[in-house]
This record gives structure tokens, sequence and C-alpha cells, in this order.
């Protein structure tokens, strides 16, 4: 690991990452190797970013037209509405009696289950700002390709749940990254470190990158529930005044991290990482869609090994 300054500014956005805004729809596993259901998939995606942004605009005719002709709404009290005029209305009546609601989508995966239909399953947050309200649904998708573009055939929520998970419980799948780690190059040491709160409120990670054997940067990042959203985030902060933010969802025995920040040269900063542990003493980071202030670079993969106990 031969570390540059901009590598050592992307030290920081391993530990940052965050989807602008308060909209999160990326959740899938890595795509699949067929460029056809990985398109599909793309486009599904799309298809949801723009629901969700029509949503937090309070645009209810711009998230009606996300349905097909035929497309149906069902609420979690069993109620349904068909087509877009009807769901428009649903959405006017309620966007008018919860001025500034803001959605969160936070989906599972997109399967391809027939020619032409894919089905995803995830979970809503719906926070009404002025009302200080928020609830958290299971939902079922299922979407149909007509006339060559994708678009949402059926929504199905599902009761909130009675008892809300203990943030602990929340932060639990989390917890191999707990220890002592570092990932050694020619001339350069990445040191992490992660404990749990006092309070397991959420997890402390600190790292420090050395080179040549003088430290180059430090710094800490914080882990925890967003209350807010009810999703998991953390928050960043190095040594030379740089920060960032990021949104954790998980896939499977992986987490997908996404993630943004500013530099302490005033250099906006972005980056996609997936996290996987491949045994208790290893964990594997693959960075992707990396860009620091206008330059691309290029994607990577690391591995963080448990120092052995002294």
């Amino acid at each position: 690991m031969n570390v540059s300054r901009r590598v050592v500014v992307s030290a920081l956005l391993v530990f940052a990452g965050v989807v602008g805004g308060v909209v999160t729809v990326y959740g899938d596993k890595p795509k699949p190797a067929d460029d056809k259901a990985s398109a599909d998939q793309e486009a599904v995606h799309k298809l949801l970013e723009s629901f969700a942004n029509a949503f937090n605009e309070g645009d209810a005719k711009k998230a009606a037209e996300s349905f097909t002709a035929t497309g149906e709404f069902v609420d979690d009290d069993g109620n349904r509405v068909e087509g877009p005029a009807a769901i428009e209305a649903l959405f006017a009546k309620f966007f008018a009696d919860n001025k500034g609601a803001k959605l969160q989508l936070t989906p599972s995966g997109t399967r391809t289950v027939a020619p032409g239909v894919a089905v995803e399953d995830g979970e809503s947050v719906v926070t009404v700002p002025d009302k200080a309200t928020q609830s958290s649904r299971t939902y079922a998708m299922v979407f149909a390709k007509v006339d060559g573009n994708w678009k949402i055939a059926s929504v199905r929520e599902y009761p909130e749940e009675d008892e809300p998970i203990a943030i602990a419980e929340k932060l639990k799948p989390l917890e191999f990254l707990i220890g002592d780690w570092v990932d050694e190059g020619n001339d350069s040491v990445l040191s992490v470190s992660c404990k749990w709160a006092a309070d397991k409120s959420h997890l402390i990670r600190e790292f420090s990158v050395l080179q040549q054997g003088k430290e180059t940067m430090k710094g800490t990042q914080r882990i925890g529930v967003d209350p807010l959203t009810g999703t998991i985030k953390g928050w960043a902060f190095d040594s030379e005044g740089g920060y960032g933010e990021s949104s954790w969802t998980a896939a499977g025995n992986e987490w997908l991290v996404r993630g943004s920040g500013v530099t302490s040269d005033g250099e906006a900063a972005a980056a996609t990482y997936i996290i996987k542990p491949t045994s208790k003493d290893r964990i594997e980071w693959r960075t992707m869609h990396k860009v620091v202030d206008d330059a691309v670079e290029p994607d990577s993969t690391s591995i963080l090994v448990r120092k052995l106990a002294k």
C-alpha cells in the first residue's frame, strides 16, 4: 500500500459514506454477471429513486407517474387503490395532511422473477418533522417493464412493528468490526481500532495512517442509528479538518457503504464500499466509484487483518 496524498484522503472516506439527502435506495448485493439483469436492476433502482424523490418533493402527480396504468397501492390496513389517478389523489391528500413528509426506502434486493417482471422487498421510513412523528414499515414491490420502461405495478405495505428494535440490536451485525486491525504496505500502515461506546449506543472507530514511519493522518468515526430515519449511519472527522458521513446497508453477509465527504483542502470526495468479513480475523474492503474533486480513481480491494494480541 503506497499512500499518496489522495489515498490518505480516501482513508477518511473509508470511514465516511452517505447518499445525498434522505433517500437511500441502494441495498442490493453486487450486480450479477448477466448484463441484462444488471441493466434491469439499475433501471429499477433509478425508478425507485425517482419515486422517492417525487414523494420528498411533495409532488403527488410525479410520484403517481411511477406506476403502471393498472398499478395498485395497498396500505398496511389493506386499503387498495388502483391506477395513477387514484394513487395521485391518495398521495395528494397525504401530502396536504403531512406537510414536509420525507420518505426513506431501504431495499433488500431486486429479483427478476420473469421476463419484464421484478420484485423487491424492503423497509420504508416516513418522517413528518412538523408533527415530530416517524413510522417504519416493511413493503413488497412488483415492477413491470412496459413499452421498454420499468414501472411500479404493485406496492403493498405491512404493519409497523409494535416493538421498536433496540439500538444495540440494530448495530449488533456490525460487531465483526470490533477489535484492532491493520493493512500494511511497503512504506505505509493503516491501523484501525473499533469498540462499543460504554452505553452501547454506538460504535467508536479510530484510525491512523503511517507513511515511512510518520503519522500522516488520524481520525475518529462514530457509527450509530440516526434517530430521524432509523437507519445506520456514521460520522467521521480527521486530524486535518476533513469530515464525512456514512450510510450503511446490509446485503446478505456484506455491507454496502456509500459515502461523501470534504477534505481539509475543501475538495468534495465520494465513494462506494462493499465490506465483507471473510473470517473472524480478516475483512475484505472493496472500493468503487471513488472521486476526489474532479479525479476519478480506480477501483481497488484491500484486506484488513486483525492484529495479534500482545
